[in-house]
């Protein structure tokens, strides 16, 4: 194949436009970061009262616990509860995550990031999770596996 300048042009507004795309893609990812810290403050019910929380799933069968702070917020889902700090409701809630994992998986505390790396909150699961954050909206949204679904132990 014989380069030419149309060629290489052609590959270079390619390679362009790839790289722009993908850089538009991620500009939201959050993320998180596995924390002994935070596993040990929610065993230990220890609860940061300047955060706002939420519980995922069902009060008496909860999947997750996530702490945001004031300014930020849990994308709308009827999945996600909110949850005063100070209520006997979400220490019931943090000490059944923490009792009943999912089948063949423990619960960890991880601090969530947002798209330039800084702590904006916390999440308590044994669910694996993926976090999109939203610096525009401080809309904050997870993703968990979902192991009801795909697994005979449910």
């Amino acid at each position: 194949m014989k380069l030419t300048t149309r060629t290489i042009g052609r590959c270079l507004t390619a390679a362009f436009v790839a790289l722009f795309l993908g850089a538009c893609s991620t500009a939201n990812i959050g993320g998180i970061q596995n924390s002994r810290g935070v596993t040990l403050d929610f065993e230990e019910l220890r609860l940061n009262p300047d955060l706002r929380y939420w519980y995922y799933n069902l009060q008496n069968d909860p999947y997750g616990v996530v702490g945001l702070e004031r300014d930020y917020r849990i994308d709308d889902s009827p999945l996600w509860q909110p949850v005063a700090p100070d209520s006997p409701v979400l220490k019931k809630v943090v000490g059944l995550v923490r009792d009943f994992p999912v089948p063949g998986s423990s619960s960890a505390g991880f601090h969530i990031t947002d798209p330039q790396g800084r702590v904006i909150g916390v999440w308590y699961s044994s669910l694996t999770a993926g976090i999109t954050v939203d610096p525009a909206t401080q809309r904050v949204s997870i993703s968990t596996a979902l192991p009801w679904v795909f697994s005979d132990d449910y």
